[in-house]
């Protein structure tokens, strides 16, 4: 069997020393891969000065698009470049030197594999959705998250996740594109993968095989007022996009009334009725991207 090329791509922005550590940790992974891209999002912390004295990376600098536009920039370079599995992830994260060789135990080219993530404080991250509701707009969207009894098994099959270091095969792109340019931050991750629902890929969880994460993630509470722009928006996108009628006609509205019991100022209130408008009528705005035979 002839080897398969695999890249790992690695987005950043303004956090030259994590750059540093999931670099060193990508290079020291005991299954070896072929190349490690990174995306600059046009850092100004030194990370483009620190970037052209490694000369073993592929470096793409880009204006600042935010993470989806990274993904996407990083993704299509993977695939264009004729890599067979490509390994994504900001630049907040660590994998352990046995990640990608835990996550390539299995064969077949329709899973989507995931390594089990970790919180700073060393327990499991337990966010991975493990069946999303997208018919009932009076029920949670996030219906069933993983546990610690899903932690059992070896492989867990999933339906959401984020671009914390999944590994998927170039015939994935093929099927259902690239990420959401326009995204920005917040839910890129969560609308490509769902996309998977229409195809016969899969997403598993290998419970053996770990990732680090180096930050603790922020409640809706504590971001920024203009990022509550970006998560109203690209969720009810999402629901829009994606949903059933009645979770396209009624959800937004939920999640806005929830959104705003939550404000903190008035400019909280600016940016989420902002979002509200922008995701009920968005409309992808991605460069064109050609499939190559």
């Amino acid at each position: 069997m002839s080897k398969k090329k695999i890249a790992a791509v690695v987005i950043t922005y303004n956090r030259l020393d994590f750059l540093k550590e999931i670099v060193d940790s990508l290079r020291k992974q005991s299954l070896k891969m072929d190349l490690i891209i990174v995306v600059n999002n046009s850092s100004t912390d030194g990370t483009k000065e620190w970037l052209q004295q490694q000369s073993d990376l592929k470096v793409i600098e880009q204006e600042n698009v935010g993470s989806s536009g990274g993904q996407y920039t990083g993704i299509k370079a993977a695939y264009e470049d004729g890599f067979d599995w490509i390994w994504t992830m900001d630049d907040d994260v660590i994998p352990e030197p046995n990640c990608l060789e835990k996550l390539m135990e299995k064969e077949g080219e329709k899973l989507v594999r995931v390594p089990l993530r970790y919180n700073p404080d060393g327990k499991p991250f337990y966010n991975d959705v493990v069946k999303y509701n997208l018919k009932n707009p009076f029920k949670k969207f996030w219906q069933e998250i993983i546990t610690e009894r899903h932690l059992k098994e070896k492989f867990i099959k999933l339906e959401g996740i984020t671009f914390e270091g999944p590994l998927f095969h170039r015939t994935l792109i093929e099927k259902i594109g690239l990420p959401e340019f326009n995204f920005f931050i917040f839910g890129d991750d969560t609308e490509y993968f769902m996309r998977l629902k229409e195809t016969d890929y899969k997403i598993v969880l290998f419970s053996e095989a770990h990732l680090n994460r180096k930050l603790k993630p922020p409640t809706f509470k504590d971001i920024s007022p203009w990022k509550k722009f970006y998560t109203t928006r690209n969720l009810i996108a999402i629901m829009v996009k994606h949903g059933s009628f009645a979770v396209r006609l009624l959800s937004p509205f939920k999640i806005l009334i929830i959104e705003l019991i939550h404000i903190n100022s008035l400019e909280d209130l600016k940016f989420i009725l902002k979002g509200f408008f922008k995701g009920y009528f968005y409309k992808s705005v991605n460069p064109s991207f050609q499939i190559k035979n």
